[in-house]
């Protein structure tokens, strides 16, 4: 869910190749960098779920970005040429999960990134922290209680994210009943779930109503 993916590698080809090997996999929301520098404006401004980080970056050295990654929820996969048992021995000790040998099988890799985006539980969108497996649910990293439809109601927003839901759909979903005209019980819901985690209830900016259309979760 929401699992924005960091390629940071200096080389243009193999990034392009990293890329397309995801985006085969509908591994989408793909985030890329080519030094360090610009590596660092882009883990300042977003949480990232996975990092695939190559550790020679114009002669410097990747491990130099540990100090902007959280280890706790960002996987860090190495795509490195340093391939001696000590280069891996030292990937791990430095927080990766995962250690890939260049020259790499793209497929292979795919899959490998899949596999770990199959165990991320976590789901982060601006100031909003959502754990699916034990359905904790944060704002600014304080605990909200959401009831169970409005968990619910959530879970199908951000499966469903950046697409226009229109009530009948949500209804349906959510509720598992045919669609009816009284829209009082959808309304109500989603008032009471945008007042629990919007910033500012009255300017929504991640359950935005799409006038005449019905709804859309914003990853922002």
């Amino acid at each position: 869910m929401n699992n924005k993916i960091l390629i940071i590698e200096d080389d243009k080809d193999i990034q392009k190749l990293i890329r397309l090997s995801l985006e085969q996999k509908k591994i989408n929301n793909i985030f890329t960098a080519d030094d360090i520098h610009s590596a660092e404006l882009l883990l300042k401004n977003h949480k990232f779920s996975i990092i695939l980080l190559d550790l020679n970056l114009n002669n410097e050295n990747g491990y130099k970005l540990l100090k902007f990654l959280d280890l706790e929820y960002t996987k860090l996969l190495i795509v490195s040429a340093m391939d001696s048992g000590i280069d891996v021995y030292e990937g791990f000790k430095n927080g990766a999960v995962d250690y890939i040998k260049k020259p790499f099988d793209p497929i292979e890799l795919s899959y490998r990134v899949s596999a770990h985006i199959s165990e991320n539980n976590i789901h982060y969108n601006k100031h909003l922290k959502v754990n699916f497996k034990t359905e904790d649910v944060y704002v600014n990293d304080v605990l909200v209680k959401l009831t169970t439809k409005e968990f619910e109601m959530l879970i199908y927003f951000i499966k469903n994210q950046n697409q226009v839901l229109s009530k009948e759909q949500i209804y349906r979903k959510v509720w598992d009943y045919s669609f009816s005209k009284d829209y009082n019980s959808l309304m109500v819901h989603i008032r009471t779930l945008r007042k629990k985690i919007e910033i500012n209830n009255n300017k929504p900016d991640i359950i935005e109503t799409i006038r005449g259309r019905g709804y859309i979760y914003r990853v922002i």
